[in-house]
This record gives structure tokens, sequence and C-alpha cells, in this order.
């Protein structure tokens, strides 16, 4: 007999049920209870509840799933595999390859993953309408113009069943056939034991498809009872109905139906029509009312329905997890609390974050796919490797994994190896022997020589099995891809290191967590066991079959166990499994999203489905019935709990409320809620959170969160400083002096390319410096590097007095050498830079190397040319400042208590002229790429003083060979000048070189260094035969420029200072909007430092260095 009890939500229709199964069982009768899949679980905990420890074993609980492997089990046929949802679309894949030319319409899309799996969606959508391929075939002829795209679905599904015959068992068909099989069983007189002397009971079902229909029918047959639960108000059918109950209506005809044809009474339906979920809530009452026939008697209030506009979906989780705090502190049990979205992927992430803030335990009821653990990466990277992907990135993903037998040393080493040379295919299968640390390293430490071992051994592990991977599978079929993926992964220790990988997590975080690692394992595992036998024997290239396993692993439940039995769900509101909630908080109301707008699925257009339908076949996923599914979806949402609702969106994004929620707000007027201080701060990291998110909060109240952060223990916590400290603005600065000063030692030596770096940015130095970070460098030929190997040339060709290391020793001096010699010089020496210190051969490399060959011979040309008429020589070439043989004594600083600063540095070229009276003149000279252009107002902030700096360490050497010089100035050589818009006749000539820098103002001075006074060999031009007037910021006096040497002094002392005294402020000096430090930094992802906050700008006068005009008449200048 059919038995359907019908009611809405909160009527009472599954207390009935466990009422009416424990009275069976109080009198020693079995039951059934049959549930979907996804209430199997919490079905099980509250038939413990219901019945107790002695009664609930009178019952057992079954899917449709679980029951017919029961009928199976018992009646024959439960060996067979049955396929899961992802292994259906690799058949698919199959199918379609036998099939080739037959299929026109799909032909194109045949080998696409995505397709095939929105065919294998079609294929279930066709199941569960009880469709073969052979009646779709049927069907297809009389479907009008949709007739030739559903012949093809139909040879495709008629393919995928023949192949399916020798595979497995569609689950559609696994429930046919246990339907099939309990039949025969009752024809023959007998059932399975676990159903005689049952009555079965069902509940939470909406619909039923006609697999499920074939089953039902069968047990309505073989047992004496079948008790349906229905949401339906028990009103009649109305032919075209599309309302809320309509689905239910439909459902309760074709039960009727069903029971008749199969033999069994229908009895009339027992309707509850009292909401006893609400009996104590007449908001939620007048709630479920609305929904149900659209009105409801007026309330005062609805106490228990708010309704909340966010400004993001953050802060819709945030002020979700706050109210949630209240109401645990108010006694209420998180797992009676649900949080509901239609797009859980929307929220995820920002739930997850707040509750964590907040402490709250949460289990997030959603599928979790092994897709990104390391098992699917390690094979995804495998299969990369074979269809020939960039072997630099996915060698070093796999090593990164932690599934080879590396260790972390090795695994470092391997990926700095790898950025730092980007070494090609040929490269990675060859040893490793080039300088970790990239171009410019000729000599290794025993640092380097071990990570070079490092990296050497990781890539003989990995390239070795790989390459024996790509030749195993060459022209292989599926399964044999499978099987050497799997041997590969074996060969590189990935089972003894994910064995250790389980242990390690279950003595950190515990069994379940160990646990899941586990499956994590066994389930790719078993996806490449299930591509090997759904494909079998069949060709497929490595992409191919790359993106069906990513198929496989989209599809793959790795299933998950709450780690407390008491936690917040949060649910998608389309697969929610809510056990009796209190408070449900709905989030993500926003118009199109919940209720959302239904939208095409699989192959099968609107078109396609209304031509079937038209031949009296039932579609589950048709039109009409996801509307009416959308809208019980949304009705069962926000009538499941039972004392409180919380409804919002995210106004804030653009988002308007959901047309569907209009009634409950005209009718009720849902209040706004109120969050107190709190609940927002119910935590130390939400009362962390609060005081530094930019939240709104009375003087009153910071100063109560600041206190109530307090611990005895400490007088203010790390967090708590940290956010003061924040909201001070304080710059960063070292409190422990003395470990700085044990950093430093009491000797400071310093560069002046150090001192910029301090006045730039103090933050910045202290973290090259003084920490001594050093950012990865790629070997490549960087502007850093060009400018390297343009000083070495230039410092061999130049030296006047070479050594047995310079290529030059033996050779014409360069002085003597004309212009095609002069080539031929160039391109020895960047040949030798490279021989020495640029170990690469690409076609790029060698064409780089041939346009600086070029432009090193332009330059010697210029160099040449520049001192034979020039009456300054260079004596020295890479002179040292500071200690060391043949070094010119640095410039030493004394500070407080002691303390000294000491100039250290090395001088591109130093040039000297001799004058016949014995006055001795220096000059420093500086080769620079790009633009250079010295600035005095940078000069005066700290900025480009190098060649100041060295110039003053030269005349202030009192006892070498620079003893009573003159300053005659510094110079800047633009070795390689930026490229201008100019005409093809002036382009043919030689390039043209640009000097700046800073003169001795003597005209003596500028005929030794420009004799015909050309302008192309000082930092300034002639006009009428006299230096440029408007040029004089180029020229200094010997006054001019003691002046800026007891300045430079001043700085450098200043600095010292600082530094000792923990000043490490980020505060870049920003010359101008284009000259931003941060902008090419290499530590600005660690202070995060945002444009235009704490920037220091340039402070100079309008003159720098000039002298102070005389005050007239006495009077005081204007302020």
């Amino acid at each position: 007999m059919l038995k359907l009890v019908l009611g809405g939500s909160g009527s009472g229709k599954t207390t009935l049920l466990y009422a009416r199964i424990k009275a069976r069982a109080e009198a020693g009768k079995r039951s059934i209870l049959l549930v979907p899949e996804q209430f199997t679980s919490s079905t099980e905990g509250r038939i413990y509840r219901e019945l107790g420890d002695a009664l609930s074993g009178m019952v057992e609980s079954f899917s449709f799933t679980s029951l017919a492997e029961h009928i199976l089990s018992a009646e024959g046929g439960s060996a067979v595999q049955t396929l899961s949802d992802a292994g259906r679309a690799v058949l698919v894949r199959r199918a379609l390859e036998e099939l080739q030319d037959k299929v026109h319409y799909y032909y194109r899309h045949r080998r696409s993953a995505a397709f095939c799996q929105m065919a294998a969606e079609t294929i279930d959508e066709l199941k569960s309408a009880g469709l073969s391929g052979e009646q779709l075939a049927d069907l297809a002829q009389n479907c009008g113009t949709e007739r030739g795209k559903l012949a093809e679905l139909a040879l495709i599904l008629q393919g995928y069943e023949t192949l399916l015959a020798g595979t497995g068992m569609d689950p559609s068909d696994r429930l046919e056939l246990a339907a099939d099989r309990l039949e025969a069983a009752l024809a023959r007189g007998g059932l399975p034991e676990f159903l005689q002397d049952r009555e079965l009971f069902i509940d939470e079902f909406d619909t039923f498809n006609a697999p499920k229909k074939r089953l039902l029918g069968a047990l309505l047959a073989s047992l004496p009872t079948v008790t349906v639960a229905l949401c339906d108000d028990g009103a009649p059918l109305v032919p075209g109905d599309a309302s809320l109950f309509s689905g239910a209506k439909q459902v309760a005809m074709q039960l009727r139906q069903l029971a008749r044809k199969n033999g069994s009474e229908a009895a009339a339906p027992e309707l509850l029509r009292r909401d006893r979920r609400h009996a104590d809530a007449p908001g939620l009452a007048a709630v479920t009312e609305l929904l149900e026939t659209g009105r409801c008697e007026p309330l005062e209030a609805a106490p228990e329905v708010h309704l909340f506009a966010a400004a993001s979906r953050e802060e819709e989780a945030r002020c979700t997890a706050a109210v949630i705090r209240n109401l645990m502190r108010q006694g209420v049990r998180c797992g009676k609390i649900a949080v509901v979205c239609r797009d859980i992927a929307k929220y995820r992430a920002a739930v997850r974050y707040e509750f964590r803030m907040a402490d709250i335990p949460l289990y997030c009821d959603e599928p979790t796919t092994p897709e990104f653990s390391a098992p699917a990466t390690a094979v995804r990277a495998l299969l990369a490797l074979l269809r020939g992907a960039d072997m630099t990135e996915h060698l070093t993903v796999l090593a990164k994994t932690g599934l080879c037998a590396l260790e972390e040393e090795q695994v470092c080493a391997l990926e700095n190896y790898a950025y730092t040379w980007s070494p090609n295919a040929a490269a990675w299968r060859t040893r490793f022997e080039k300088s970790p640390k990239g171009f410019g390293n000729a000599e290794l430490t025993d640092e380097d020589q071990k990570n070079l071992d490092r990296a050497e051994e990781a890539r003989a592990l990995l390239v070795t099995a790989v390459d024996e991977l790509r030749g195993k599978v060459k022209g292989g079929n599926a399964e044999q891809i499978s099987r050497e993926v799997y041997f590969c992964l074996k060969k590189l220790g990935a089972e003894e290191q994910q064995a250790k990988l389980v242990e390690e997590i279950r003595a950190a975080r515990g069994i379940p967590a160990a646990e899941e690692a586990a499956r994590e394992w066994n389930v790719v595992m078993q996806l490449l066991d299930e591509m090997a036998a759904l494909l079998g024997s069949q060709s497929v290239t490595v992409p191919e079959y790359e993106d069906l396993f990513s198929l496989l692993l989209r599809s793959s439940d790795l299933g998950h166990i709450p780690q407390t039995l008491d936690a917040v769900v949060l649910a998608s509101a389309g697969k929610m499994r809510l056990d009796a909630p209190d408070y449900v908080f709905v989030l993500g109301l926003a118009e199109g999203e919940f209720p959302c707008a239904p939208s095409e699925t699989g192959l099968l257009t609107h078109a396609d489905r209304d031509a079937l339908m038209a031949q009296q076949i039932e579609l589950p996923d048709c039109f009409e019935n996801r509307v009416v599914r959308e809208q019980v979806c949304f009705y069962k949402a926000l009538t499941a709990p039972a004392k409180g609702l919380w409804l919002s969106w995210p106004k804030g994004q653009g988002e308007t409320l959901c047309a569907a929620l209009e009634p409950i707000v005209e009718a009720l007027h849902p209040e706004v809620p109120v969050l107190d201080l709190p609940d927002l701060a119910a935590t130390p990291a939400d009362a962390l959170d609060t005081l530094g998110g930019g939240w709104v909060l009375t003087d009153t109240e910071r100063a109560s969160l600041t206190e109530a952060l307090r611990t005895p223990d400490e007088e203010e916590p790390q967090g708590l400083a940290l956010l003061h400290r924040m909201e001070e603005a304080l710059p960063r600065q070292v409190t422990d002096l003395p470990a700085l000063e044990t950093l430093l030692g009491r000797r400071l030596r310093i560069s002046p390319s150090q001192l910029e770096k301090y006045y730039t940015c103090r933050y910045g130095y202290f973290l090259q410096y003084v920490l001594g970070l050093k950012p990865r460098k790629r070997a490549e030929l960087s502007a850093d590097q060009s400018g390297t190997l343009m000083h070495w040339v230039l410092q061999m060709a130049l030296d006047p007095h070479p050594d047995a290391d310079n290529p030059c020793r033996t050779m014409q001096p360069y002085l003597e050498l004309d212009d095609e010699a002069m080539a031929t010089l160039a391109g020895l020496l960047v040949d030798e830079y490279a021989k020495r210190y640029l170990p690469e051969d690409t076609a790029r490399f060698a064409y780089l190397l041939s346009r600086l060959k070029k432009s090193m011979t332009s330059l010697l040309c210029y160099l040449r040319d520049e001192q034979n008429q020039s009456k300054f020589q260079p004596v020295a070439c890479e002179l040292k400042i500071g200690a060391g043989e043949d070094a010119v004594p640095g410039q030493l600083y004394h500070l407080s208590d002691g303390r000294t600063v000491q100039l250290i540095g090395s001088v591109d070229r130093a040039d000297e002229w001799i004058e016949e009276d014995g006055t001795r003149w220096v000059r420093v000279v500086d080769y620079k790429t790009g633009t250079k252009k010295l600035d005095l107002k940078e000069v005066y902030c700290g900025l480009d003083c190098q060649m100041l700096l060295y110039l003053f360490s030269l005349t202030r050497d009192r006892s070498g060979r620079f003893t009573g010089a003159e300053p005659a100035g510094v110079l800047y050589l633009l070795a390689d000048p930026a490229p201008e818009t100019t005409t093809r006749e002036k382009a043919a000539r030689t390039v043209e070189y640009q000097l700046d820098g800073l003169v001795r103002d003597e005209q003596k001075v500028f005929d030794a260094m420009d004799a015909d006074e050309t302008g192309r060999y000082l930092p300034f031009n002639y006009r009428n035969g006299v230096p440029s007037p408007y040029q004089k910021d180029k020229r200094a006096d010997i006054a001019k420029l003691n002046r800026i040497q007891l300045h430079l002094d001043d700085l450098v002392t200043q600095m010292g200072e600082q530094l000792y005294g923990g000043q490490i402020a980020a505060e870049p000096l920003v010359v101008s909007a284009s000259k931003s430090p941060c902008t090419w930094c290499d530590y600005s992802f660690i202070c995060c430092h945002e444009t235009g906050i704490g920037e220091r700008a340039l402070e100079a006068p309008a003159k720098p260095f000039e002298p102070e005009k005389p005050k007239e008449d006495g009077t005081e200048e204007p302020t």
C-alpha cells in the first residue's frame, strides 16, 4: 500500500515518520528509511537520537544507490563496477573516437574534454528520463529541425552503451538492474532477507527520475506498505501549473499511478496543515505563509527575521560571524546554526576566513576535489612534460610537490639554479656546471659548490625518470600511459615520501588530517586505474589524456568528515542537508543569484527538450522543472530555521535585492541588525581586525578594545603593539642597539653607493647591507651585466700598467690603433669576457654580444681621440679606495663613542695632468650606461655623490700617489647613449658620446681637457669662444668644491650616527614622479610601501653650495 504524507515545510512530516518508525520498533517490527544520498549521514545520527541505542538497530537507512547495492549483493550483479560521473565523460570520449566520421555535427568537438563532460551530463539526463540510445534514435526522427543533432546524440549514447557493456555499469542502469532482480525474486516468491517483513519510509525527496521510479515500483509490489513524505499543500493539481508545490503534486500523482500499475493500493493522503516548526516564532511562520500563499496575517513585528544590506560579500561573512558569536554567548550550539548560499564558491573563502578569525567551528558541506593535491599536481606535471611543455616550470613544480626523494635543500638549489639560468631542454639533459650565482662568478665558494651539487643531484633524479617515462609511453595507449606514470612516480620515491608525509601530518595535526592526506594519494592513483580501465588499448595523445585526467580530477570527491560534531554548517542551497537548525543565515540574496535564473546545461537546448517532451518524454531538467526546483530550493532555505532567519545581500557591490523577497520585506519589514562591539570583536583576532580594519569606533570603544586585549602577563601583546605602531605611523626603528652594533661592528666600512642607498631609503639599505638580503638574479645580459662587461673591457684597454691577466699586455697600445684595429681589439676583449664569465652560447646571446662589440668599438675610438688631444692621461683603472696593497686610503670619519666610518670603493678611472711647474691635477672618470645627469640638489641630499667622494679621497691622499693633487673635477661618460630620433645621414656617422659632471672652473683646466674647445670632451658647450653661461652648474671654483667636500663629510658622519642610532625608516626619497626608488627596488615586496605615503622630497637650496649673499643695510631678509 502507498501512503502519502503531505505538508509544507515545518509541518512535522519527518517527525511523524520517525514516530511511526519508533512505534514499529517498540513493537519489534523492522523498518527501512530511504533518503537522498546527501542525507544518509545526518539520518543515521537522527535515528540514534530518536530511537536510542536499544531501538536504532530496528531501522536501516538507505539511499537509492545503497539500496540497489544491497539488492544486487543479495540477488547477484554487485560485482560489476559502477561508472563515476567523471568516468562517464571519459567513456564518451572513447565512443566519439570510435564513431569517427559517423558524427558530423559534433565532429570537431569530439576530442575536447569540456565537450565530453557536457555530453556526459546530457547522457545522465537522458538516462534519468529512462531513455536508451535506440529509443532516442527513434524519437529523433519526429523532432523536426532538431532531428539531425538528436540523431547524432543517439549515436553517441549507443556507442557509450556498447562500450559500457564491457567496462562497467552506468549508475542509472544499476538502479534498473536492481529493480529487475527484485521483480525476479518476487516472481520466484521470495525477497532478499533485509526486505522481508519491512515497511518502507521515504523522506526528503522532491522528485524521482525514471530509474528510481522503476525501483520504487518494484518496492511497491514487494513490500506491504510504502510511506512517502512530500512537501505539498494538498491542493488539487492544476494543468500547466508552475507554482511552488506543482512539482510535488506531479510526483504524488505519478506515485499513485505507479502503485496502481504494480498492484498496490493508494491510501488517501494524510495532510499536515499546522506549521509546527514555527509555533513559537510568528515571524518565521509568516515567512512560510507568505512563500506558500503570497499572503499572511499582519504582524506588529517580526523579531526573528533580519535583513542586512552589506557593503560586500566579505562584510556579509563578517557580520554573520559576529551574530553567530552573539548566539554562542547565549548558549546556542554551533550545530544548530547553518549558513546557506546559492553559489558557495562566492562565499567559501570569506566565510572560512571570518569564522576562523572569530573562532567559530565550521563544516563546509561541499565536495572536495583532489585537483590541487600534491599527487594530482605531480601527475599533471609529468603529463605536461610528456607533451613537451616547458621543462623548467614543470620540473620545479614536480620537485616542490614533496613526492620526490629530495631534501628541501636540493629542491631549493634546483629551483634557484633554474631561476638563474632558465635552462632549455638540452641544458636540463646535461650536467649542471654553471655558477649558481649567475654571470660574473668564475670561482665558486664552498657554499656555491654545495648548492651546485644539490641542484645537479635533483636534476639527475628528475630528468632521468622523466626521459625514461617519455621513451616508454611514446606511441602508447591510455593503459600504458597510466601504468608508466605510476611507475615513474614510484621511481621518484613518491610512495615513500607520501607515507612519510602522512606520518608527519598525523603527528602535527592529528589522525583526521592524516587520513585526508592518505585519501588524496589513493584517489589519484584510482583515477589512473580508471583511465586505464575506461580507455584501455585505445590510442590517445598525451594532451588528450591530460585533458581527460583533469576532468576526472575535477569531478572526483575526496570525501571529508567534520572535525567536530558541533560545527556551523556552510552549505549550498541546492544541496543542503540541514538537521533541524534553529538559526539559518541566507547570504547572497541578490537578483539573479538566489533564486538563480535557469540556464541551459549539457548539449540539449530548451528547443531540444520541448521536442522530446512533445512525445511524452519526461525530462527532469526541462525549463519548467528547473524553475519549480529553484522555487522549492528558495522556500526550503528560508523556512528551515526554527528560531531565527538572517537574510543579506552585497548591496555595496551594485547588487539589488531579489524580487522573491519583496513580499516578505513589504509585509514584515524585517529589522536591520545592529551589531555591537562585543559581537564584532568577540575574539582577540577579531578585536585586532576591528581596531585596524577601518570600522568606525568611538574613543570609548577603542579604549575598551585596547584594554581587553591586554593580558596580565605582558603589558601589551605583540599584535596590539603592531597596530599602535601602524596607527601612530612611527618610522621603522631598531630598538636593540647593542644587537645592531654587533651586526655593524664599531668600525663601519661603507662605499659611496651604500651612502646613496641609505639616503635614498634607509630601510632598503638596512635590508641589503645590514641583513645581507640578496635578491635572485637571472643570468642574462641585463643592463647591470652589460655595464660590468663595459667596465672590464675599458679597464683592460686603458690600464696604463697591465698585469699578466690582461689580454692587452702584449698588444699595441690602443691609442695607436686605427678604427679597424680598434674593432678587432673590442671583439677580442668582449669574447674574452664572455669566455671567462658568461657561459652561454645561444643565438640570441651571440647577437647581443655582437651589438656590444660594435658599441665598445665606438666607445674605444672616442676615448682614443679624447686622450690623444688631452693633457690628462689615465694613471689607474679600477683603483681601490680603502685598505689593501695599491689602494688609496679611504677617508676615516670619527663618530661618538669611539666608533668610526671609513670610505671604501673602486674608481673606474683616475686621470692625471702635471703642469710644467709641477702642479698636479686629478680627475675621476666614470662610465655609465643609459642617461646620467649630475644634479647638485641631489648631491646635497646624499644622492649622486659617488664620484665626488672618490675625487676628494684622491686629493686627500697625503702620502700616496696623488699627494698634493688639485681636484680637476668628475666626468660621467655616457658610454651607451639612449637612441635619438635623427636623420639617416647623422645616424651613419660615429656615435656622439655625451659627458656630464662637474669641472674646476679654470680656463687652463678646460684647455687641458678640450684643447680645441669643441665641447666634445667637457660637460658644457662653448658659445662665442667662451664656456656657455647657461651651464654654470657644470663648473665650480675651488671654494665651491671645498663647500661640497665639507657637506659630504657631514653626510657621511650623519649617516653613521643615524645608522648606529637604529634609524631605518622606510621613507624613500622621491626626486620626481618618474624617479621613485620603489619602482626598481628589489625589496619593495617586504616593506609594501604605498605610493605617496611616508615619502621624502628633495630639500635643497635653489643653488646648492653657492656662497651666502651678504645682507644689505643690515636688514634681515624676509622669511
